[in-house]
């Protein structure tokens, strides 16, 4: 994790999205809210959009939520000029978009897990 997002212990999350991550998890769409925060990050670098938040705070630790290093790899792919600083906030800002998408379309009822990132 070092070359990617540097010293980072956690990844952050808005106050927002740990609202939408927790009220679809209890509707049991996800086994847990760290599934919602990754699904989220996915999207938001699939459709390369960003939602950028002046006050986070600590969600999960690095390692939980890229277990096998692949948005590692995604964000050095696509960030390589980026310090690890910047590349962790760049990462979070794309989970805070793909959070309010999943919201967003769970509320107006086009959630539709087959058709996600296509």
């Amino acid at each position: 994790m070092g070359l990617a997002f540097g010293d980072a212990r956690t990844f952050s999350a808005s106050d927002v999205a740990k609202k939408m991550m927790k009220e679809l998890n209890s509707k049991l769409l996800f086994k847990e809210q760290r599934d919602v925060w990754m699904l989220g990050a996915a999207l938001g670098i699939a459709a390369g959009k960003m939602v950028e938040e002046s006050k986070r705070e600590t969600f999960q630790n690095v390692n939980s939520l890229d277990p096998d290093g692949v948005f590692a790899a995604i964000m050095i792919g696509l960030y390589s000029t980026m310090t690890p600083e910047e590349r962790v906030n760049r990462l979070v800002d794309h989970a805070e978009w793909g959070i309010r998408e999943i919201y967003r379309m769970d509320k107006n009822g086009t959630l539709d897990f087959s058709k996600l990132g296509t």
